[in-house]
């Protein structure tokens, strides 16, 4: 590697540059360094390296959608933020009714009740009412039946609506699975009507939203690890889960991007943060399987190179190295070492 590369490589890691030394670059140098204090040693070690890039994002529960009323009334009973939502809870009262809510995504197109015709909209009712606990004499499939009716009957006993055996299009609202209550946008006592938002809702998830360069969109691909470092300094895995196909401008202009999501590995390890900046950290690069010492043992020479300083049998050595990767305060390294190789380290 180029001494002037390498020294900018040794820059963005965040760590001083290496020794100079004014020594003539060969392969083996009796080491005229002596016994220096605060030295200690590490072994050449062989690793993955895995370059990353930083970048800005933003820790949240993804763009909130309006959830409207399906239908005509007075709010009785609203969310507060923050409030999640799980299959069978209601979401809000209107006429002291509750507006349940059920798992799916097949819209409530029609009503469905004994004579309705067979569909997918059946079924998902069917799996929703086994999953509430109303199924034991319920066959899951496509065709509304006394069953049906009778296992719905039960649900809005305990509901605590009109006992028919039948599910309007008013009577739930679906989703593809729990929801976030993300603001609250009609007040208690309003009057609603059918496509009036309610509230707005996230999913029940946390993700990184990342507004990349187009020019730097080789650093997302769908699948890669990330890791997300939290306001704290706290640092946690993730990976990408979306890479956006459309690029704009922010409001203030500049370049072209296109939004990156990445999904924590574990929800928990983000603690109490939503809608907090954060750095993410994309993999630019990776050295699988290299020779790697830490970059602190590397030693410049001033006429060009570098050389470690190794130890053996009390003996010490600089031995010139070719310096390849860097990564998390490693370098890889070629030459005269082997795995295992002592080397000295300035502690």
């Amino acid at each position: 590697m180029n001494p002037r590369r390498a020294l900018t490589a040794l820059a963005c890691t965040g760590l001083a540059a290496p020794t100079l030394i004014g020594l003539a670059a060969s392969a083996v140098f009796p080491s005229t360094a002596g016994a220096a204090t605060h030295r200690g040693t590490t072994s050449v070690e062989r690793r993955d390296l895995v370059e990353r890039e930083n970048v800005d994002g933003t820790l949240g529960y993804g763009t909130a959608t309006d959830l409207a009323s399906p239908r005509a009334g007075i709010l009785t009973r609203v969310p507060t933020a923050g409030t999640v939502i799980e299959r069978g809870q209601s979401v809000f009262d209107v006429d002291a009714l509750p507006v349940p809510l059920l798992y799916g995504d097949v819209p409530l197109y029609r009503d469905l009740a004994l004579g309705v015709s067979d569909g997918a909209d059946v079924q998902q009712l069917e799996e929703n009412l086994v999953a509430l606990g109303y199924g034991d004499a319920l066959t899951v499939d496509q065709h509304f039946d006394g069953a049906t009716a009778a296992a719905l009957r039960a649900w809005q006993v305990d509901l605590g609506v009109e006992r028919t055996g039948a599910l309007t299009r008013s009577g739930a609202v679906i989703s593809a699975g729990p929801l976030r209550i993300a603001e609250v946008k009609a007040r208690k006592g309003a009057s609603v009507g059918p496509g009036q938002p309610v509230v707005s809702t996230t999913g029940t998830t946390r993700s990184v939203t990342v507004r990349l360069e187009v020019a730097r969109q080789a650093l997302a691909i769908v699948g890669a690890a990330a890791r997300v470092v939290l306001p704290d300094g706290h640092d946690v895995g993730g990976h990408i889960v979306d890479v956006g196909t459309v690029a704009t401008r922010d409001n203030n202009g500049g370049a072209a991007k296109i939004s990156v999501t990445v999904a924590l590995d574990n929800d928990a390890d983000a603690g109490r943060y939503s809608d907090a900046p954060v750095q993410v950290r994309l993999t630019k690069d990776t050295a699988d399987g290299v020779l790697a010492v830490p970059v602190r043992a590397l030693l410049a020479l001033s006429e060009g190179g570098y050389a470690v300083e190794t130890v053996r049998n009390g003996v010490r050595k600089l031995v010139a190295v070719e310096l390849g990767a860097f990564a998390d305060g490693y370098v890889e390294i070629s030459g005269r070492v082997q795995p295992g190789t002592k080397v000295v380290v300035p502690s």
